[in-house]
């Protein structure tokens, strides 16, 4: 080392001060990360004092750049694109800043390249591996999966957009059942969903995955929404006391999921601060705090989306597709464990769609679906809002993805859907998928047919049983409507419509179950 020379290593968060140098990473760059693979480049940015020169070198090509003033930061900002990298790893990255005669180096060690997946939500993407069914025996397999990595951003709020995370519950690190959460306070660490998501999808396609965890329980969509979005379904930005939300309907606070419900204050401080990372795309798990007043949920929630495509693509300097996948769970149930009750589930799932029933559509692009109605627990020791089956969650996430965003012409990622409707006096054929579905009929029950005096649509409701299968795309429903206007038919339209997979309409083939619906009949 020469005298002119001073080099300073610097390990995931553990730096060593020289002088006033202000070189460090962003807080989302360290040991063991995964960057975004090709097609996508992925980009690095930190701190450095005005005017450093900054040099980057993977696989031998080094990467410039100069330190900046910037109107967010007390120090200048720097920041490389790196050329396209298939799936690979591991690489050491080497930057190095030189400014005032002081030449520094951080090394990230163990780096991969795959694709990076932000996961967002409430208390169902919050809830931990521990706590699902088999936690242990899940947290134990996690070593068997080295290539994913894991990131958990901690729960911040904040009235104003941050730059950078404040602060992280576990930085970038290969999985064990420590790194999961295996000590840490239920509902905080890092997701389930998450978790079997990116392993499932590990599993199929054997290249590196990245998890970004950053959720809250008991959160509105209206807090993970910039001022943008919430403008685009006419909202104001509104102030509430942390937790208000929840004295509107619903009780999240038991097992400590209560969460701050102001306009904007979790995509100021948990959101903002990645979208100058490249991503692949981002997955979702939340409505529940919006039951008690679901109504604009079919704005807030695409515009959410949209907002977020449109930032991620701005903050990263058009490195992140401006349409990138997003995948959502639809709602299970309420903590309401009564079969009749109504309620606003059906609304929330409904409107979670864009009121088509299926994504992706033409509001909902590129959007991939999850379907949980079928999948409730009662007996659920964190309540039955809270199922544990969150392997299953996971996996229909994955097998959804596949088909949406990997473009895999063989699979199927959803359940069957009704496409055409043939209606006589007394029966109802419904065809699914256009002729294509092959539907299992697991129970006859769930339908109701809209039924009214004239064909001005009114509240009355008759229950509509399935009476045959014609082919492995067509069920017919014996209905009473016979004197009235049959106008509409819906399908699980209650919060809890049936037990644990056992809901009437399945695909054979994948098993998935058929979605909620409210469609008319002409």
């Amino acid at each position: 080392m020469s005298r002119l020379t001073l080099l300073l290593f610097f390990t995931c968060f553990v730096q060593s001060v020289v002088g006033s140098t202000t070189f460090r990473l962003a807080s989302y760059y360290n040991d063991h990360m995964v960057l975004q693979m090709a097609p996508e480049r992925a980009n690095i940015w930190g701190y450095a004092n005005k005017g450093a020169q900054i040099e980057v070198t993977l696989k031998g090509k080094v990467f410039s750049a100069v330190a900046t003033s910037t109107s967010f930061s007390a120090d200048a900002v720097w920041k490389v694109t790196l050329d396209p990298v298939p799936p690979s790893g591991p690489f050491t990255i080497t930057i190095s800043s030189l400014s005032n005669g002081i030449h520094e180096v951080i090394e990230l060690n163990d780096v991969l390249f795959g694709d990076v997946w932000v996961c967002s939500g409430q208390s169902n993407m919050a809830f931990e591996v521990k706590q699902a069914f088999n936690g242990t025996e899940e947290l134990l397999k996690s070593y068997e999966y080295p290539n994913v990595r894991v990131f958990a951003v901690q729960q911040v709020e904040s009235s104003i957009p941050f730059y950078d995370l404040k602060a992280v519950y576990q930085p970038w690190s290969q999985p064990t059942p420590e790194t999961l959460g295996k000590d840490t306070a239920t509902f905080t660490y890092f997701s389930a969903v998450c978790w079997f998501f990116g392993r499932d999808l590990y599993d199929h396609l054997k290249y590196p995955i990245g998890l970004i965890s950053t959720n809250w329980g008991g959160t509105p969509v209206e807090a993970w929404s910039s001022p943008d979005a919430l403008a685009k379904c006419k909202m104001t930005i509104k102030k509430y006391a942390w937790n208000e939300v929840n004295k509107e309907g619903y009780d999240f606070t038991k097992h400590e999921v209560g969460g701050p419900s102001g306009h904007s204050v979790l995509w100021n401080a948990m959101i903002n601060p990645l979208i100058n990372m490249t991503i692949k795309g981002a997955i979702w798990y939340q409505g529940e705090a919006n039951t008690p007043s679901p109504n604009s949920y079919n704005c807030t929630f695409p515009a959410m989306i949209d907002d977020w495509r449109e930032k991620w693509y701005e903050g990263t300097g058009g490195l992140t597709d401006k349409t990138f996948p997003f995948g959502f769970v639809q709602l299970c149930t309420s903590n309401s464990v009564k079969p009749g009750l109504i309620g606003n589930y059906p609304i929330l799932r409904w409107h979670q769609t864009a009121d088509f029933g299926y994504v992706p559509n033409s509001r909902m692009e590129n959007v991939f679906m999850a379907v949980s109605i079928d999948l409730p627990d009662p007996a659920s020791i964190y309540d039955p809002i809270h199922p544990r089956y969150k392997q299953e969650v996971g996996y229909r996430l994955s097998l959804s993805a596949r088909e949406v965003v990997y473009q895999e012409s063989y699979v199927t990622g959803s359940g069957p859907f009704p496409t055409k409707f043939a209606l006589t006096n007394d029966t109802l054929t419904i065809a699914y998928d256009n002729g294509k579905a092959n539907v299992a009929v697991v129970n006859n029950d769930g339908f109701e047919i809209n039924c009214c005096p004239t064909a001005a649509l009114c509240d009355v409701w008759y229950p509509s049983l399935i009476v045959s299968q014609k082919s492995a795309s067509l069920i017919t429903l014996k209905h009473n409507c016979t004197t009235g206007v049959a106008n509409q038919l819906r399908y699980l339209w209650r919060e809890y419509p049936c037990t644990y997979k056992n809901c009437s309409i399945y695909s054979v083939d994948n098993k998935l179950p058929g979605a909620p619906f409210i469609l008319p009949l002409k």
